[in-house]
């Protein structure tokens, strides 16, 4: 179905494999692609939206009165993303709402819609070389990445780092990975996604498994450190890393993430996703937040009032991270007033 007026062609049924082909060097997002929509979405794709002037392909699934939109964490202006919706709406009578996720405000689309979450993707700009990633960073980082390296092989001069395909190492890989992680989740005090999810641990391993690099740090010919690369398109995603908490006084986790970075810029990666959440070590490391936004668009005023469940759903979910922010706000507060009184104990002992 072709709508001239806005540059736009719905496809409904299979999708032919040049367009969700075509999603890497369109938008660069680990998110927006076939892989991602497979083994996390456990989604199959029935049809497409095209538009062109500029070109953007959408792939979407029908769930009852829902268009769900796959691409996820990808840049599209408001004006294509409202054209889209409106071919969608015009092919697709039966839908009452279209779950898109955009990286603009909100308030930029001008329809009715509903806010579901919002999540803050760390970005990195790479200038085109691991030495301009490098002159890039603030001077006093430049100056700790320097004496942080320089310490670290003082004290370890066997130490090597290197970059090798997953493939057939991918359990392996994820399993000690695993394990690094979920320590320090504990002793940070908070809950892992592998553990709130059970199924991410066989997500990961099989989306590393095909098409993942994977960055080795050894020391004394043992696994220290792991961060996994994922290359789509013009863009570089760190998807996930973590190291040996025995190495933690060394900055070996930040040193890690760095070396990941400059690898990302030595390849020519235009940018590099160091994905959600707003730690403030990726601030160092010149990441800055991007807010993916998922949206409810409705096809009329009317059918977002009819949508109450999914409003009681949203309100529920906020009060529900709010509640549990505030926990982890005290548990922390608390563990640091511990932490002081020791440390005042040991003092006057």
């Amino acid at each position: 179905m072709r709508y001239p007026d806005l540059g736009a062609e719905v496809r409904l049924g299979s999708v032919p494999p040049q367009l969700p082909d075509e999603l890497p060097a369109l938008y660069g997002s680990l998110f927006c692609t076939a892989s991602w929509f497979r083994i996390f979405d456990e989604a199959v794709p029935t049809g497409a939206c095209v538009l062109s002037c500029p070109r953007h392909v959408l792939l979407f699934a029908e769930v009852g009165d829902t268009i769900e939109i796959l691409n996820k964490a990808f840049l599209m202006a408001p004006v294509d993303a409202a054209r889209a919706c409106r071919a969608l709406f015009r092919a697709l009578p039966r839908a009452r709402r279209i779950h898109l996720e955009v990286m603009f405000p909100p308030a930029d689309l001008h329809a009715p819609k509903r806010v579901l979450y919002s999540a803050e993707d760390m970005v990195v700009e790479l200038p085109g070389t691991a030495e301009a990633y490098y002159a890039s960073l603030g001077k006093k980082t430049r100056k700790n990445v320097r004496n942080f390296e320089n310490r670290l092989r003082r004290v370890h001069p066997d130490l090597t780092v290197e970059i090798v395909e997953v493939g057939e190492r991918a359990g392996e890989l994820v399993d000690q990975f695993l394990v690094w992680h979920l320590a320090r989740a504990r002793q940070r005090g908070f809950v892992s996604g592998y553990v709130s999810k059970p199924k991410q641990a066989a997500q990961t391993t099989e989306l590393v498994r095909g098409g993942a690099e994977a960055q080795l740090t050894t020391i004394g010919g043992r696994l220290a450190a792991i961060e996994f690369l994922v290359f789509v398109g013009p863009d570089a995603s760190i998807y996930a890393g973590s190291f040996d908490a025995a190495y933690s006084d060394l900055d070996l986790g930040f040193l890690s993430t760095y070396w990941a970075v400059r690898e990302t810029a030595r390849r020519g990666a235009r940018r590099c996703h160091l994905l959600w959440g707003t730690d403030y070590y990726k601030s160092l490391l010149g990441a800055r937040p991007e807010t993916a936004t998922r949206l409810s668009v409705f096809r009329s005023q009317g059918a977002r009032l009819h949508s109450l469940d999914e409003a009681r759903e949203v309100a529920w979910r906020d009060l529900r991270r709010r509640g549990q922010r505030d926990y982890w706000r005290a548990r922390h507060a608390a563990g640091r007033l511990i932490r002081r009184y020791r440390r005042g104990q040991t003092g006057s002992a």
